[in-house]
């Protein structure tokens, strides 16, 4: 879901006592609007600065990934009324929203029922639909201020537990009079996006927006009496968990709270504010860290061989490593020609040497991948994924040459009534006449086709792959033109201007449940602002993935997960390219965090906004 002048001022700095750290990113918010942020733009840059803001009723644990309470009390009892299944949830005492208002579950039933409304009748979509998805939600009601109901028409992990009940909650007190006003207009869901919306409005989490200033810094201020400051969160190496919170709330799950401890967090926060700090240049950035004027550098990407290079060995820069949960990926539009071709698709995801790019280009720092569950993920990864070239040609991807590829590209160009005023020819492994004039089934000439790539300065990996597509493309006559690009303008091509693109090239920061390869895919999400970028429509895989949605037993889940893996790799909406491993830096003589091994890195948990501490000097 992501991702230049800036402050001179040193990176922790002592002001009237005040302790702040600046961190760097490489793209400016594009809304700070949580109906835009979890809507149309999902990027992970807003995901950095909003980190934390809203809550939700439960969340994962740190480091482990167990399912546990965040304002919830406890765990669902569950029932049935009638048709309809039925979460009753407790909810914790004691929390209060920015503004002082208490948090009650007005707020729960508020956000749930106004998300449904609003996504049936007016197509809100992005991560809103993925939570409340109207499918599975019905609608919540109030038993008391700390009791609702949440109502169900049908059950399923993927859109229940790991859905509705991690979704999000805003203040009902501050939205109700602005979503009403909204549902009067003909552009309801545009006026709900404005930014003006998000100047004053209250939050749940340790830290407020201070102050925006576009292209320069996002600057946010740490709550003084923030409600939860002193929260502990204690993982047992024996799979229990315990919770308390200042209120005296407690909580145990997962067995027994006793013996040796895996990891303790108590929630701050430890500083007085964050400033982050907008680097267009990543050079610049990596100075920045150097000199010390940042602490961190964001990056959904991680750094690059000459980044590391640059760091390594430097005083009191610490570099650490993890596992990837995201991947990088091409996509087709296939609401487009000749992109709605299938064979016009195998043939570019046949051209693209997957292992050439990431040893030979990217100096071993992409790690090539099949699929849309990165091997990070192992419990739902599906190793038995093939590529298209593996698929097609019939050899593994290290057997198969640059002219296995050529030769396969032809024949299925040819296979699907494509042809050339001038044919390629290869000999070898080398195209010796290179293809011209590439004529559709349709007997038109096939036109320019874009494909978007974010430039250098921005990731070199993802330029690098999309002047390699452009290359072998051109060299059997198909007229492809990468353009490298601002991330923000791909992003405005594809969501904001709905899906105005050929082709393009990006990456998705994911969740540990893969809900996602169905919000990704799913014809219900190919609608103005949605995930379905590709607009890809094919029944079965919506048979197949509302039966995975619905599932409720992790193994029959983890078996339909691996049949939608398939389906995606055959039909290729995307052609997914490689994911890699997270490496980061940080000045370790000036922060600490509470761990640093956690799957996706830092960047993936936003650095830690609430337990990060300064180090004394």
């Amino acid at each position: 879901m992501r991702k230049l002048a800036v402050l001179g001022a040193v990176l922790i700095t002592v002001l009237a006592a005040a302790v702040v750290i600046n961190y760097a990113i490489y793209e400016e918010p594009t809304t700070l609007n949580p109906w835009n942020y979890y809507g149309p733009n999902a990027t992970v840059w807003n995901q950095y600065v909003l980190a934390g803001k809203w809550g939700s009723l439960y969340t994962y644990s740190d480091k482990r990934f167990d399912f546990i309470p965040s304002l919830a009390a406890d765990m669902p009892e569950k029932s049935k009324e009638g048709d309809l299944w039925v979460y009753t949830i407790k909810l914790r005492k004691g929390i209060v929203w920015s503004d002082g208002t208490p948090f009650t579950a007005d707020d729960v039933v508020f956000s749930i029922n106004t998300a449904v409304k609003l996504i049936k009748d007016k197509g809100l979509g992005g991560n809103w639909a993925a939570m409340y998805d109207p499918d599975f939600v019905d609608h919540a009601e109030k038993v008391d201020d700390y009791t609702v109901k949440i109502y169900f028409k049908k059950l399923g992990l993927a859109k229940v537990e790991f859905g509705a009940l991690m979704g999000v909650i805003l203040q009902k007190k501050y939205w109700e009079p602005i979503v009403e006003e909204a549902l009067k207009k003909d552009n309801t869901l545009q006026y709900l996006y404005d930014e003006k919306w998000s100047k004053d409005e209250p939050g749940l989490g340790a830290f407020l927006m201070k102050k925006w200033e576009k292209g320069a810094f996002v600057e946010n201020e740490a709550i003084p009496d923030y409600y939860d400051k002193g929260f502990e969160e204690v993982l047992y190496k024996n799979g229990a968990v315990e919770l308390k919170d200042p209120m005296g709330w407690t909580w145990t799950g997962y067995g027994k709270p006793e013996g040796d401890v895996e990891l303790k967090i108590v929630t701050g926060p430890y500083v007085d504010g964050i400033i982050y700090k907008i680097y267009k240049e990543r050079a610049v950035a990596i100075t920045a860290l150097l000199n010390g004027d940042v602490s961190y550098i964001f990056n959904p990407l991680g750094l690059q061989k000459g980044e590391l290079d640059q760091l390594k060995g430097a005083p009191g820069v610490k570099i650490v490593t993890n596992a990837s949960n995201g991947f990088r990926y091409l996509a087709f539009n296939m609401r487009r020609y000749p992109m709605n071709i299938k064979e016009f698709r195998e043939a570019i995801a046949v051209l693209i040497d997957r292992n050439f790019l990431c040893g030979r280009i990217l100096q071993g720092q992409a790690i090539p991948l099949n699929t849309v569950v990165p091997p990070g993920n192992v419990f739902w990864h599906n190793p038995n994924v093939k590529t298209a070239a593996e698929r097609l040609i019939g050899k593994p991807e290290k057997e198969i040459t640059m002219g296995d590829r050529y030769r396969k590209a032809i024949e299925l160009l040819k296979k699907a009534g494509f042809r050339w005023i001038v044919p390629p020819k290869v000999v070898g492994d080398k195209v010796v006449r290179a293809g011209k004039g590439l004529i559709g089934p349709d007997g038109k000439p096939v036109k320019e086709i874009e494909l978007l790539a974010p430039g250098a300065g921005y990731d070199p990996m993802r330029a690098t792959t999309a002047l390699f597509i452009q290359d072998w493309a051109n060299a059997i006559g198909i007229p492809v033109k990468a353009h490298l690009v601002d991330f923000n303008y791909i992003v405005s091509k594809v969501w904001e201007e709905n899906f105005n693109y050929d082709m393009y090239i990006l990456g998705w920061g994911l969740s540990i449940y893969p809900d996602y390869i169905v919000d990704f895919f799913s014809s219900k999400r190919a609608g103005p602002g949605d995930f379905n970028t590709p607009g890809y429509m094919n029944p079965e895989f919506d048979e197949v993935g509302d039966e995975f949605l619905a599932a409720t037993d992790l193994e029959k889940a983890k078996e339909l997960a691996y049949k939608l893996q398939e389906m995606l790799a055959e039909d290729l909406p995307y052609v997914v390219l490689f994911t890699a491993p997270i490496y980061e830096a940080y000045r370790a003589d000036q922060i600490q965090f509470p761990y640093t091994e956690v799957l996706d890195g830092l960047q993936s948990f936003s650095a830690f906004p609430t337990t990060v501490r300064p180090v004394s000097k």
